[in-house]
């Protein structure tokens, strides 16, 4: 049976495909666009009554009933990433627009893995930039989470050591340097089996008004 990740995944796969397709070439040979553009506007027509307000953010705690609210580090620890950020732009796995990336915790230590595709395609076959920062943004912003300390980005600062190739197996590492009042100090690196391809430092700011936060 199809699950709501199995339908995202294949979305996801359409977006690649359409990305990397020459569609001028494709409508002077015997590909329909009128066709395919009312095929996929059917499926946005089906899903249009179900569309919620409620969806517009990353998190999807609301899923899980039996975790408190406000969530304690206790529920932050034991969810996954995808768990925690369902609908992320970066390891969102009902995202459609996110790559084929993916967060573990490791201790005290985020580790990611995967390939980023041409959707997110910058200098020739190269990874945007933008989406570079993107995906050591959310590295840094989940090591937080993971120590049960998340917070928003105040501060991100990339160094960029080498292009980031698409379609190649990347590796990231993200974790939490030190802690200042609310000021939540993080560091992280992507590679390319052994190139180093950005690094990133960053500083998160929890709220105020999250349990135990300093005053």
């Amino acid at each position: 049976m199809t699950s709501p990740a199995d339908l995202v995944s294949e979305l996801r796969s359409l977006i690649e495909t359409v990305r990397t397709t020459d569609l001028v070439r494709a409508a002077g040979a015997d590909v329909s666009l009128d066709d395919l553009r009312a095929r996929i506007a059917s499926i946005r027509t089906d899903l249009a009554p179900h569309v919620v307000d409620d969806m517009r953010m990353q998190r999807g705690l609301y899923a899980h009933e039996h975790f408190t609210n406000p969530p304690s580090v206790d529920d932050l620890r034991r969810l996954s990433p995808a768990e925690f950020f369902p609908y992320s732009p970066v390891i969102g796995t009902l995202n459609p627009i996110a790559p084929d990336v993916h967060f573990r915790i490791e201790g005290d230590h985020v580790v990611g893995s995967g390939r980023v595709g041409a959707a997110h395609n910058g200098p020739p076959g190269s990874v945007h930039g933008g989406h570079v920062a993107a995906l050591m943004d959310e590295l840094l912003g989940t090591a937080c989470v993971a120590t049960g300390q998340g917070g928003f980005t105040g501060t991100l600062s990339i160094r960029y050591s080498s292009p980031t190739p698409l379609d190649t197996d990347l590796h990231l590492e993200g974790r939490v340097d030190r802690i200042e009042g609310r000021k939540i100090f993080a560091v992280g690196t992507l590679h390319a089996g052994d190139v180093l391809c950005a690094s990133a430092e960053g500083i998160f700011i929890r709220p105020a008004t999250a349990p135990g936060a300093p005053r």
